[in-house]
């Protein structure tokens, strides 16, 4: 009989909106055939569109089956056209563009009111159903009638368009295509649009390059683009820039490190940068006083380097899961830096000010980052060349209070390092009078594993949560959890009483750090890692 946990005791949480059971909305799917991807590209793409902005209109049906009745027993009499132009124009602006364009034919009013109430236009809502299928997996009839659709609204409506939201389109490096693809953007330049999705659905992975024309839009105060080559930013006139610019989404966009710089620049409120997937590496070098929130967000990137050279306003920096070897992360000048992650000790080479972080670095001002207070950190305990950098790591940020380690499977251990280790690696500040909470995932009942928390334990003296995560369906002796277990909550805990508590990773989910792009830009979530 399988092996029923209770919902509290495991993690993620169900609260925490990210889905990892398959059952992902159409509207968060690509679409592709897998069959056509790398295993990278399906990833990249998976994020990309699983975090498409939310349209403020839906497609779906909302009249409830009371309100139709109601209607009919009033024998159908158009009250809606008795109320003020105000009220009409409210009502048509929270329309999908297909139905408020019906409207027009209703009287010249009608027309006119919607020519000039703003328009949020939705590509998807184009589809059968209103896009409630999903995407199309490939180009044909369908698509062709959605780009259709989409260009008569662009050259039709006097806007101004708030929302644009363009993601089922399948747009190659033809003539053809590169002519539809300036003449939309010509458009959008005059529409006054606030918030810009624009995701192509190519054939190669990278598709064409994107034309000048964007850098027209100045009204653009999100921007969120995937499956481009960017502008060749050397190509672009001198004061060429986004002015309202706050927050910038890159999915699977080939990129020059120049184009970045210029990015940076050229965008002076900007507050939120995010990369997902890369085509080319990147020395993404972040330079900017504005830049605040994650954004520095890293995901699936490939990259040689991720430099916070000066950072005046930068809070939160995110690098996950991304496929490059041995690239380096540099923190400059970022007093502002409060959280961090996800680190990985013996893969990447930190460098703080102009010292790279070695096997017993010494703590002192010039290798210290003292603003950070939530650290994650992803390693294997079972690699010796991982564990030994751990304690240098932690001696960088001696005011952390919240630590997410994320231990990962080790196909050949290299390492058993047992307490002693930990024992002569000398004082680690932040967890002798800082930390407060440990978040262990996922544990595997290893050696090296054990001897950690129990340093933990027995010199944390500020503890006062230890979280951990136990991945069940990888545990190949029981028993020896549970002796472990039992070790560590009789231990001389140096914050007074055991501060442990066990969940466990979701039955065939693998565990792992999972990752939510809108979380780590969200203000008002202060647990971005899912430690608490």
């Amino acid at each position: 009989m399988a092996i029923r946990i209770p919902a509290h005791c495991c993690w993620p949480p169900p609260s925490s909106d990210l889905r990892t059971d398959g059952t992902t909305p159409a509207a968060m799917r690509h679409g592709l055939d897998p069959s056509t991807l790398s295993l990278y590209q399906n990833a990249v793409l998976g994020f990309i569109y699983a975090y498409l902005p939310k349209p403020p209109v839906s497609a779906a049906p909302i009249l409830s089956c009371a309100a139709a009745a109601a209607a009919e027993e009033d024998g159908g009499i158009d009250r809606i056209s008795g109320l003020p132009d105000d009220l009409l124009s409210r009502i048509l602006v929270r329309l999908p563009a297909k139905d408020g364009a019906r409207t027009a034919v209703l009287s010249t009013r009608w027309r006119g009111l919607w020519l000039s109430s703003p328009l949020c236009l939705v590509d998807t809502h184009f589809l059968p159903r209103g896009g409630a299928e999903g995407r199309p997996p490939r180009p044909g009839a369908v698509t062709r009638a959605v780009r259709r659709a989409v260009s008569a609204a662009l050259r039709s409506h006097t806007g101004p368009f708030p929302f644009v939201s363009l993601s089922c389109q399948f747009i190659e490096a033809v003539d053809a295509d590169r002519a539809v693809l300036a003449r939309w953007f010509r458009f959008l330049a005059t529409k006054g649009v606030d918030e810009l999705a624009f995701v192509n659905r190519p054939s190669p992975y990278e598709g064409l390059r994107l034309p000048a024309a964007l850098f027209s839009c100045a009204s653009l105060r999100r921007l969120y683009l995937g499956a481009w080559r960017f502008v060749d930013t050397a190509t672009l006139p001198r004061g060429a820039s986004f002015p309202r610019l706050q927050e910038l989404v890159l999915g699977a966009i080939a990129l020059e490190d120049r184009d970045l710089d210029f990015l940076l620049a050229a965008s002076p409120v900007l507050e939120v940068l995010t990369i997902v997937g890369s085509v080319k590496k990147l020395r993404a070098r972040l330079t900017s006083h504005s830049l605040r929130c994650a954004c520095a967000q890293f995901c699936l990137a490939l990259v040689e380097e991720v430099a916070l050279v000066d950072c005046q306003s930068l809070e939160r920096c995110f690098i996950w899961r991304c496929p490059s070897q041995r690239y380096r992360v540099k923190i400059g000048h970022a007093p502002q830096l409060s959280t961090l992650g996800y680190l990985e000790p013996g893969v990447q080479v930190l460098e703080i000010g102009n010292t790279v972080i070695e096997p017993g670095t010494k703590p002192s001002p010039k290798t210290t980052v003292p603003s950070v207070q939530m650290l994650a950190l992803n390693l294997h305990f079972g690699v010796h060349d991982e564990v030994k950098m751990l304690p240098s790591f932690l001696k960088c940020f001696p005011n952390v209070e919240t630590l997410c380690i994320q231990s990962e499977r080790t196909k050949e251990a290299t390492s058993n390092l047992n307490l002693k280790f930990w024992q002569e690696a000398g004082p680690i500040k932040c967890v002798q009078s800082r930390l407060k909470t440990l978040a262990f995932r996922d544990f595997h009942g290893d050696e090296s594993e054990f001897a950690f928390l129990m340093f933990i334990a027995e010199n944390a003296e500020a503890l006062e949560k230890m979280n951990i995560v136990i991945e069940l369906p990888k545990l190949s002796k029981p028993e020896e959890l549970a002796s472990k277990m039992m070790a560590l909550d009789s231990a001389r805990w140096a914050s007074g009483s055991n501060k442990a508590g066990y969940k466990f990773a979701r039955l065939g989910e693998g565990g792992g750090s999972i990752w939510n792009l809108k979380l780590a830009f969200d203000f008002n979530c202060s647990d971005p890692f899912l430690c608490l």
